[in-house]
C-alpha cells in the first residue's frame, strides 16, 4: 500500500479518534477509491453512520465491505461482526465460510469468527473452525465452551457433553459450561453433578455475577432428582440473584402495552403481496411450545425452518431511525406509531429473510416476542401468517421462571412481574384478534401435544399447505434447533410438561393468585 493511502488513513483515524466526524467520514471515503483500501475505508464509514444513527447508510457501506473481503482474516472477522450488528445476516455470513477464515493459521480468529456465527444461532458453519482451532493446538475454555454450544444446536449432544467438560478441565468455574451441562439430558441418581455444583457455589460465593447459573442448574439438576422442596430452594435464590442484576421496569413494561393496543389497521397498510417465500410468524410466550411447532412445520417438504429471527424489529429501527437493543420497547412503539411507508417495512424486510427458505415456498420466523410486534408486521406484510402458541398460563409462567433467560424476559425473576407481564400479553393477543380478525390462529399446545396430528392438519390448513403426517414425526429430524427448548424437541412429541407447575403449587401461589384475580 502506499505512503499517500497510508497517511489520509492516519489522519482519518485521528480525526475519528478525536470526534471530528466530518473530516473522518470525508478521508474515509476518498480512501474508497481506491481498491487496497476499500474494505477497511468502508468498514469504518459503517461505523460512524451506525454512531450517528444512520443505519441504513451504516449498513449499505457493511455491504460494500463485505463484497471486497479477499485476503486478510483479522480484517473479515471485523466486517462479520458489523455485518452482524447490523442485520446484514446473509452478508455477513457470506464472509464467514470464505476460505479466507478457514485458511487462517490464527486459532484466535476462527475462535472469534465461530463465536459470531454461534451468536446468530448458525453452527454448521461454526463447527468446522471450532474444530480447526482444535486441530491446531488451540485449548482455551472459550474455544471448548462454543465446541459444546455449536455441537448442542447441532443435536450431537455426546459431543457437546465432552467439549462442555473439557472446557470445566480447563476453567472449573466457567459457569455457563456448568449451567449448559445440566440440561443436556435428565438427570439420574449417580449421573448427576449436583455435588460439583453445590462445591462451585461455595467456592465462587454469593457475591460472584455467575452465582445465578449455578442456581439454575441445580434446579434443573434436583428437579430431575425428584427433590422438590431443595429444587425449589436453589430456584428461588436463583431468581432472587438473578432479579437483582437485571434492569426491568414494570411501569415502562405496562406502558410498552398500551402504546400497542393502539396499533390498529390504516388505510396506508401494504396492500400488495409480494412475490417469493411467504413467512409464517409463530408467537407467543416463550417456553410456550413454539420450538415444538416450528419443528412439525420445518418437517413439511414447503417449510423451510429459519428459527428465531431478530430482522423485523431491526429494519423497523433500521427505517425510523429509533436506535435501542433487541428488545422492541415504547420509544420504537411511538416511533412506529407515525410511521406510514408499510409496504416498505414489508420489503425490508423479506429482503433480509428470503434467503432462509432455501428454496422452499414457506419459511418460519419463529421469534416468540414477535407477538409484540405482530399488529405492525400485518400492516407490512398483508400475506403474513400468524400462529400463536397458547398453552396453559401456569405451565408457561412455571416455565419461565424456570429459564434462565440471557438476555430478556426481565420479567421472569419474579413470580408477581411473571402473572402481570402474562396478563398485559393475553390482553395485546386478544387485541390483536380484534384488530386482524382471521389472521392469526391460536394453537394449543396441550391439544397439540395429546392430538399432534389433528392440530397439525388444521395448522397445515390455515397456512395454505397441504396434509402431510411425516411432520409429526420430529424425532426423527436432524438439524439445528437453537433454542431452550433444544433439547425437548428432539425427544418427540410428548405430553410430559403438561401440568408440571403442580409439584410447586405452594411455593407458586402467590403467582396463581394474581393470575386468578385477572380470570387466568
Amino acid at each position: 500500500m502506499s505512503s499517500p493511502e497510508l497517511a489520509l488513513w492516519q489522519r482519518a483515524e485521528d480525526a475519528a479518534a478525536n470526534e471530528r466526524w466530518d473530516e473522518a467520514r470525508q478521508g474515509y471515503q476518498r480512501l474508497s477509491a481506491h481498491p487496497d483500501w476499500v474494505v477497511p475505508a468502508q468498514l469504518r464509514l459503517s461505523g460512524l453512520a451506525q454512531l450517528q444513527g444512520r443505519l441504513t447508510e451504516a449498513a449499505e457501506a457493511i455491504l460494500v465491505a463485505a463484497a471486497g473481503v479477499q485476503d486478510e482474516a483479522p480484517l473479515a472477522v471485523a466486517v462479520i461482526r458489523q455485518a452482524f450488528d447490523l442485520g446484514e445476516i446473509e452478508a455477513g455470513l457470506r464472509v464467514a465460510v470464505d476460505p479466507v477464515i478457514a485458511r487462517s493459521t490464527q486459532p484466535e480468529i476462527l475462535v472469534e469468527a465461530a463465536r459470531l456465527l454461534c451468536d446468530q444461532s448458525l453452527p454448521e458453519p461454526a463447527l468446522p473452525l471450532l474444530e480447526a482451532a482444535a486441530g491446531a493446538g488451540a485449548r482455551t475454555p472459550e474455544l471448548f465452551h462454543l465446541l459444546g454450544v455449536a455441537r448442542m444446536f447441532a443435536g450431537d449432544l455426546a459431543a457437546a457433553e465432552s467439549a462442555f467438560e473439557f472446557c470445566l478441565r480447563l476453567n472449573r468455574d466457567e459457569v455457563s459450561a456448568h449451567y449448559l451441562l445440566s440440561g443436556l439430558a435428565r438427570q439420574r441418581p449417580g449421573r448427576d453433578h449436583v455435588d460439583r455444583l453445590r462445591a462451585t457455589l461455595d467456592r465462587l460465593g454469593p457475591q460472584h455475577a455467575g452465582t445465578p447459573l449455578i442456581h439454575y442448574a441445580l434446579f434443573k439438576e434436583l428437579d430431575d432428582l425428584g427433590q422438590d422442596e431443595a429444587a425449589w430452594s436453589a430456584l428461588a435464590e436463583g431468581m432472587v440473584r438473578r432479579r437483582r442484576q437485571v434492569d426491568h421496569d414494570p411501569e415502562a413494561d405496562s406502558a410498552l402495552f398500551s402504546q400497542l393496543h393502539e396499533v390498529v389497521p390504516g388505510e396506508d397498510d401494504a396492500r400488495s403481496q409480494p412475490s417469493g417465500p411467504c413467512p409464517i410468524f409463530i408467537v407467543g410466550m416463550p417456553r410456550s411450545g413454539t420450538t415444538l411447532l416450528e419443528r412439525i412445520l420445518g418437517s413439511h417438504p414447503q417449510v423451510s425452518d429459519a428459527g428465531e429471527l431478530r430482522d423485523f424489529g431491526f429494519q423497523a429501527r433500521c427505517l425510523t431511525g429509533c436506535l435501542g437493543g433487541l428488545d422492541t420497547d415504547v420509544a420504537l412503539a411511538r416511533a412506529l406509531q407515525g410511521w406510514r411507508d408499510w409496504g416498505r417495512l414489508g420489503r425490508q424486510y423479506l429482503s433480509h429473510t428470503q434467503w432462509r427458505a432455501r428454496g422452499r415456498a414457506f419459511y418460519t420466523d419463529k421469534m416468540p416476542v414477535n407477538y409484540l410486534n405482530l399488529g405492525w408486521i400485518a400492516k407490512a406484510l398483508p400475506h403474513a401468517k400468524f400462529l400463536h402458541m397458547v398453552r396453559d398460563p401456569m405451565d408457561v409462567c412455571f416455565s419461565n421462571l424456570k429459564q434462565l433467560f440471557a438476555p430478556g424476559n426481565a420479567h421472569s425473576f419474579d413470580l408477581l412481574e411473571m402473572a402481570d407481564h402474562f396478563v398485559r400479553y393475553r390482553a395485546l393477543m386478544a387485541h390483536w384478534h380484534d384488530a386482524f380478525p382471521g389472521r392469526v390462529l391460536d394453537v394449543e399446545y396441550d391439544a397439540l401435544v395429546h392430538e399432534p396430528a389433528v392440530v397439525a392438519q388444521r395448522v397445515l390448513a390455515f397456512c395454505g399447505l397441504p396434509w402431510d403426517p411425516s411432520v409429526v414425526a420430529i424425532e426423527s429430524r436432524q438439524g439445528v434447533v437453537a433454542t431452550a427448548s433444544m433439547v425437548q424437541v428432539r425427544e418427540g412429541i410428548h405430553q410430559r410438561y403438561v401440568g408440571q407447575w403442580r409439584r410447586y403449587a405452594t411455593q407458586l401461589e402467590p403467582m396463581r393468585a394474581r393470575l386468578a384475580v385477572a380470570g387466568l
